[in-house]
């Protein structure tokens, strides 16, 4: 059935939790509950009691405990997007092997985001840092699923550009890049399969992606995408060689650059602080880029949230290179693409499935 409430703009962001019980689940509800923006629906123990709730009421975000012990996140998921097509989740787990699996297939189903749920709290990991981040991630999402507004049938035909907006693109230039750089957070590994998947089968240039995800989560990332897609993709190593027709993936909590050493480009690993609040980062990842391939770069900035990328796009248009965005009616949040789009970086401002026939026209493929 098509989902047709919506929530008064006026109203609180609506965040329904499906969670067992125990400390965590105890402090998330709380750190949620105490935002005076946000309206708390459960925690739900049960996925069908949350799903029942979902079915009677518009939310925002859906934070799901993706490692629950008692029955089967994943089926929880699916049936919420069933639902609602255009649902933000937010998956929370501990990182165990186990649940980062979970996660990632949650990630290949349609879920938006993940937050590591420490097991307990420390210095390096504390109280308030995680509710930081937890609200920053739930307002995000649930920011962008109040602007999709009532759920459409029709979704054959997405709009260009957010309403309202008036952007501006720089001039498109038909050359060959040397090195395609691709940078995302929020919905991104969905929007990488369906990228890398329709790119073409010759590649020839070297491809480097900065997705926002914890360690362990990218080792797993890379390993799905390229069972899924046929290509090269690798989690970076520091000091290895770039090569043509390899895709690297910025390893989880480092931040991934490129330079020359002896004339030969290579993958520089550091662990210097984190770049809007994101480690890895895109915006020292293109910096970088610029810094050593000038103008031959072509620069793609995929759904997520923030505006990381933004300060690196400005690096590689002032070497030369362009920058391709995600359009706001594909995005799962147009947070990174619409900072560069209305800055006025961007050459093409696309739908999703429109990025990947262009990159192939550039690198001489049809």
């Amino acid at each position: 059935m098509p989902f047709t409430s919506a929530a008064k703009p006026t109203a609180p962001l609506s965040v329904l939790i499906i969670a067992e019980p125990g400390i965590i689940t105890d402090h998330i509800s709380g750190a949620l509950a105490g935002a005076g923006d946000l309206q708390v629906l459960g925690p739900y123990e049960l996925g069908a009691d949350g799903i029942s709730k979902l079915r009677r009421q518009h939310v925002d975000c859906i934070v799901i405990d993706i490692g629950m012990r008692h029955e089967n996140a994943l089926i929880s998921l699916n049936r919420i997007l069933k639902i609602d097509e255009k649902a933000k989740v937010l998956m929370a787990s501990t990182l165990t092997f186990t649940n980062v699996k979970k996660s990632m297939t949650g990630f290949e189903r349609g879920a938006a985001d993940f937050i590591q749920t420490p097991a307990d709290f420390t210095k390096q990991k504390s109280k308030a840092s995680f509710d930081a981040a937890l609200l920053r991630a739930v307002r995000s999402l649930a920011q962008a699923r109040r602007g999709d507004g009532i759920r459409q049938i029709d979704t054959t035909a997405p709009l260009p550009k957010p309403p309202g907006e008036t952007l501006t693109l720089r001039p498109f230039q038909n050359v060959k890049p040397a090195l395609i750089a691709i940078a995302s957070s929020t919905g991104g590994p969905q929007a990488l399969f369906t990228v890398l998947e329709r790119l073409t089968a010759d590649l020839d240039v070297p491809v480097m992606i900065t997705q926002h995800m914890p360690k362990t989560f990218t080792r797993v990332l890379a390993s799905n995408l390229a069972g899924r897609t046929n290509k090269t993709i690798v989690e970076a190593t520091d000091g290895e060689a770039v090569s043509p027709g390899t895709v690297y993936i910025a390893p989880g909590d480092t931040h991934m650059l490129v330079h020359a050493v002896n004339g030969r480009m290579r993958i520089k690993l550091t662990e210097d602080p984190a770049v809007n609040f994101c480690r890895p980062s895109a915006d020292p990842m293109l910096e970088s880029i610029a810094q050593a391939y000038g103008a031959e770069v072509c620069a793609v900035v995929l759904t997520g949230m923030g505006s990381d990328g933004k300060a690196g796009a400005k690096h590689i248009i002032d070497a030369g290179g362009q920058v391709i965005a995600q359009d706001f009616a594909t995005s799962v949040v147009w947070g990174m693409p619409g900072a560069v789009s209305k800055a006025g970086y961007c050459s093409k401002i696309l739908p999703l499935d429109k990025i990947a026939p262009l990159l192939n026209s550039l690198l001489g493929h049809k």
